[in-house]
């Protein structure tokens, strides 16, 4: 009788987890909480992979690679326009820039030469996709390089597995966006000024980091997020360790000079090549503002907004009329009063963080049948990794004893939280930042484990 029960208590047990997992099959969980108990198995039991860079990239780039071929949205929206500008240029044709998109945007002509660089060797919009999976592994590599001198190395690797198993991440290559070219050159200024890899470098670390975070902002217009994330990085250094203050002032000046000459010289370039007669300007910077405060969008894309103000456009762009409805605009909506500019700021949040942008990805497809049960495990698992890293990083910015060079991950993700308030947001334009979080959920991934030790 006694071994009967011991069978029929294994039995019951085997039976109950199979009930459990049937639950968080079909409420969407179960992908999302096996990769977070991987990630734990990992922590508690100091489990470390040997070449995980290696193997990061490798297997990340074929992941994301299967995912391009399974998936295979439209290139719609503003990607479209981009692409046929990169076809034309890879031909030879630059009369793309006559248009009013391009006479206003100017700077998106650098991220078209990027695009029909790769069209010039394969033109088929499958080359560019390729090129992304590669630099989307590449940034992940980079991260892991970058957390693994201030963390264990076990929880370094932890906090990568999620970030490769992060959906939106994972999906994102198969959109021809200058998103995630443009993180992995801003990535690489991060590593290049923070990550023990490039102490060798000494002082040229400096403005080796200004040319990456250049080349990246070149690519899409948020060097801004890493330039101020490199200036909380120094501020708190300098209060760290005074006897570096003259170090690190020399530094930031050589990192802002190679970063400024970089981006004077691609204007030029692009002026004098007759890619755009317009350069890398930014015809138009107040609409991203305009529509940032636009209460009824929760400062998202307006309509309304864009229809209002374009009436006032003449053939060069932006005229005095423009400037006299978007002050009345915006003056009118920050004239609301505290309150409403408060509950403003939290619907952008929720819209900008709150919400995947998974439908870029996976909006063109017929979903039924299973395909929805799939669809749904797949959102749920990109909030729950998500929820995850914000919480861990959390956890992990309370911890004593840190380095500066620890929190630089959260010093852009903070930046970005603080330059969002301001402009215009979409789900999507959360990728760069969530990237740095899952960087930063290191820390609170280490700090799990109990014991304090430093890694400075």
């Amino acid at each position: 009788m006694h071994r009967a029960f011991h069978v029929i208590q294994r039995l019951f047990l085997l039976c109950f987890i199979l009930a459990v997992i049937g639950i968080l099959l079909a409420g969407g969980w179960l992908a999302g909480l096996c990769v977070l108990a991987a990630a734990g198995w990992m922590v508690r039991g100091q489990v470390t992979i040997r070449h995980f860079t290696l193997w990061l990239l490798i297997g990340g780039f074929l992941l994301r690679v299967a995912v391009i071929l399974v998936l295979n949205p439209p290139i719609i929206s503003d990607f479209g326009l981009l692409f046929e500008a990169s076809q034309s240029l890879s031909a030879g044709d630059t009369s793309f820039q006559q248009m009013r998109y391009f006479s206003l945007w100017a700077y998106q002509s650098v991220f078209v030469a990027w695009q029909a660089m790769f069209l010039v060797v394969w033109n088929n919009p499958l080359m560019i996709k390729i090129v992304n999976a590669l630099l989307s592994a590449g940034t992940v590599c980079l991260l892991y390089r970058l957390a693994r001198g201030h963390v264990r190395e076990s929880t370094a690797q932890a906090a990568m597995l999620m970030l490769t198993a992060f959906p939106f991440a994972l999906t994102l290559p198969t959109v021809l966006t200058n998103q995630v070219s443009s993180a992995f050159f801003l990535t690489i200024g991060a590593w290049l000024l923070a990550s023990r890899d490039c102490t060798r470098l000494g002082f040229w670390r400096f403005p080796l980091a200004g040319l990456a975070l250049q080349a990246g902002n070149l690519l899409r217009s948020e060097g801004i997020i890493l330039v101020v994330a490199a200036l909380a990085y120094a501020f708190f250094t300098v209060l760290h360790r005074p006897e570096t203050v003259k170090r690190i002032l020399c530094g930031m000046a050589a990192l802002f000079v190679v970063y400024g000459a970089v981006g004077v010289g691609a204007d030029a370039v692009v002026r004098a090549s007759g890619l755009n007669v317009n350069g890398t300007a930014n015809g138009y910077p107040g609409w991203k503002f305009v529509t940032g405060l636009n209460f009824s969008t929760s400062g998202g894309y307006s309509t309304d907004d864009w229809n209002q103000l374009s009436a006032t456009f003449d053939e060069s762009g932006p005229t005095e009329a423009t400037e006299a409805v978007q002050h009345e605009l915006i003056s009118e909506r920050l004239s609301a009063g505290p309150k409403a500019l408060l509950l403003h700021a939290v619907h952008k949040c929720k819209l900008l963080w709150c919400n995947d942008a998974l439908n870029w990805a996976f909006g063109h497809l017929q979903l039924h049948d299973y395909l929805t049960l799939v669809y749904d495990s797949i959102q749920k698992m990109d909030r729950l990794l998500f929820y995850a890293a914000l919480l861990l990083a959390a956890f992990g910015v309370c911890r004593p004893c840190r380095t500066p060079a620890a929190y630089l991950p959260l010093f852009v993700v903070f930046a970005a939280f603080c330059v969002f308030l301001l402009i215009e947001v979409q789900p999507r334009y959360a990728y760069l930042p969530q990237l740095f979080l899952f960087c930063g959920a290191s820390l609170g991934l280490d700090r799990l484990i109990g014991k304090e030790e430093n890694h400075a």
